[in-house]
């Protein structure tokens, strides 16, 4: 704790320097959306062009932060996972502070499998009634998906995002 040029003391908080958000790569369903309903989502996997375009971003992320440490954060899903191996092939192990997989940081549920008969008047559904507020049969709302991401950075970065910790 440090005390202000006021004589009140000041509570710091470690924060990153810069919070980073990349997507993965191509996957088999972002080619065939067919297959969620076949396939739970958080297994499908990148298609060989997903692989590419990862270690183009892991690449690219190299550019940006040159030899800067940073800790990595990423989703249970395959794709995910996937996508993480080949940016790693663009880091060095030194600059990596620490990993961890964390459940919250996931696509929004939209249900166990989606029948392929059910998913045009499902989404159609979701467009009318409104993206944020629908919430998909056994699955989750846009607003649910906020409040699981609110819940993430206000556990990995603290207050900067709003909600204080008693002290």
């Amino acid at each position: 704790m440090l005390i202000s040029r006021h004589h009140k003391p000041v509570h710091l908080h470690w924060l990153p320097r810069r919070l980073m958000l990349v997507r993965h790569g191509e996957s088999e369903a972002n080619v065939d959306r067919t297959i969620y309903s076949t396939m739970a989502d958080w297994r499908i996997p990148l298609t060989a062009r997903g692989r590419a375009q990862a270690l183009d971003c892991g690449r690219r992320l190299r550019r940006i932060i040159g030899d800067e440490q940073l800790y990595i954060y990423y989703s249970p899903y395959t794709r995910t996972r996937q996508t993480l191996e080949e940016i790693h092939k663009s880091l060095s192990a030194e600059q990596i502070q620490g990993e961890r997989e964390d459940e919250r940081l996931r696509e929004q549920e939209m249900g166990n499998y989606q029948p392929l008969q059910a998913m045009d008047e499902t989404w159609d559904a979701r467009n009318s009634f409104g993206r944020l507020y629908y919430r998909f049969p056994y699955g989750e709302s846009g607003a649910d998906v906020g409040d699981r991401v609110s819940s993430f950075l206000t556990r990995c970065c603290g207050s900067a995002w709003g909600s204080r910790s008693p002290t």
